[in-house]
């Protein structure tokens, strides 16, 4: 199965923003506008509070596993703009609140 991930282009001068709109755009060049839910993951990384942060996302409906200083959360959803934008700001939110770097995120292609 096909995966885009938007830490390959991991450089801190662009936005998480921009950066999706990068995974987005290299999803529709595979026939994957986004629309249609897939397996996503979202990376954390640091010295910040892992526990804190895999409690709070367990609550939201999250699935949670890591080890050391890496935190990954599962969950199923679409990732066309609309849907992701505010899943992508929670997550930068959540990596400020725990004082962890947000790595970026992962996702199956689904051609639609």
């Amino acid at each position: 199965m096909a995966r885009a991930r938007e830490t390959t282009l991991h450089d801190d001068t662009i936005s998480h923003e921009d950066r999706d709109a990068m995974v987005r755009a290299a999803l529709l060049t595979q026939g994957d506008s986004g629309i249609t839910p897939r397996h996503t993951l979202f990376y954390f990384q640091g010295d910040g509070d892992h526990d804190d942060l895999s409690e709070v996302a367990r609550r939201a409906g999250f699935l949670t596993r890591g080890q050391d200083d890496t935190t990954i959360l599962e969950t199923t959803m679409a990732v066309d703009e609309t849907s992701f934008a505010p899943v992508s700001a929670m997550m930068q939110s959540w990596a400020a609140a725990f004082q962890l770097d947000y790595d970026g995120w992962e996702c199956a292609v689904v051609v639609n």
